[in-house]
């Protein structure tokens, strides 16, 4: 009587290795950072627009300062995302 190898870990682990290593996979992965990244730097210049108008200021510095503070927390998420996904 032959004794089967049926262990359900070792098929789920095959197929998680499949999936890890899918291009479709690691497409969808950067594109979802890549729009996190525009939603990141365009609320933070939106808002920084809002705050301008609100306050009234003439010229368009907290626009651009609140923009610009945007996109560096954008750069810092980018950077931790992609040594996340590097491990």
């Amino acid at each position: 009587m032959a004794t089967e190898n049926t262990n359900p870990n070792s098929a789920g682990k095959d197929v998680e290795r499949k999936f890890a290593s899918s291009g479709l996979r690691q497409y969808g992965v950067y594109s979802a950072v890549v729009f996190q990244m525009l939603a990141t730097m365009g609320l933070g210049f939106w808002g920084g627009k809002k705050i301008n108008d609100y306050y009234e200021i003439e010229s368009n510095l907290l626009t651009v300062a609140i923009g610009f503070t945007a996109m560096g927390l954008a750069f810092y998420n980018l950077l931790k995302q992609l040594k996340n996904i590097q491990k």
